[in-house]
């Protein structure tokens, strides 16, 4: 499978994590589009983008706090248990970001049961996946710490996929 059945155009320097079985990625949540989640994850598991790439909100949201693409750091992997690390994480993971954020953002804890962690941008604030519709939040916590001031950037994985492009266009 080629990475760009996925993005809207070959991204540059992509670094690929360890490989994850799909019934691993089954215990994710369900979620309007998981299939084409699936398909993401079983190819990549999490990318780091070491030349940064840019997210473009669909065009059908109107996100006036958002006036610029926003610069992607990363899909978060899915934790492959490893035995030689006895129970260490190695770096975020879906796992333990919504933990992270609670903690450091009580407002959140309700939020967290319902959206699925899976991507960050360069200043590590987090793209979820609503587990009841399918669309894509994001916020910036530079901006507010406020549940309330989460917004929907992509109508689904597959579309926030093909709104990705190479960083230096």
């Amino acid at each position: 499978m080629k990475e760009n059945m996925f993005f809207a155009e070959k991204i540059m320097s992509i670094v690929k994590r360890e490989k994850v079985c799909r019934e691993k990625i089954d215990e994710v949540d369900d979620f309007p589009g998981k299939e084409d989640f699936i398909r993401f994850y079983m190819v990549h598991n999490g990318v780091d983008f070491t030349m940064g790439a840019w997210f473009f909100p669909e065009t059908c949201f109107n996100i006036s706090m958002i006036d610029t693409p926003i610069t992607l750091g990363s899909f978060l992997r899915i934790r492959v248990e490893d035995k030689n690390m006895q129970g260490n994480i190695r770096g975020l993971d879906m796992d333990n970001m919504n933990d992270l954020i609670v903690e450091k953002y009580s407002a959140f804890e309700d939020f967290v049961l319902f959206h699925i962690p899976f991507a960050l941008d360069v200043v590590q604030n987090p793209f979820w996946i609503d587990t009841q519709t399918g669309e894509i939040k994001y916020i910036d916590f530079r901006v507010s710490c406020s549940p309330d001031d989460v917004i929907t950037v992509a109508s689904s994985f597959k579309i926030f996929c093909k709104c990705i492009r190479n960083r230096n266009i």
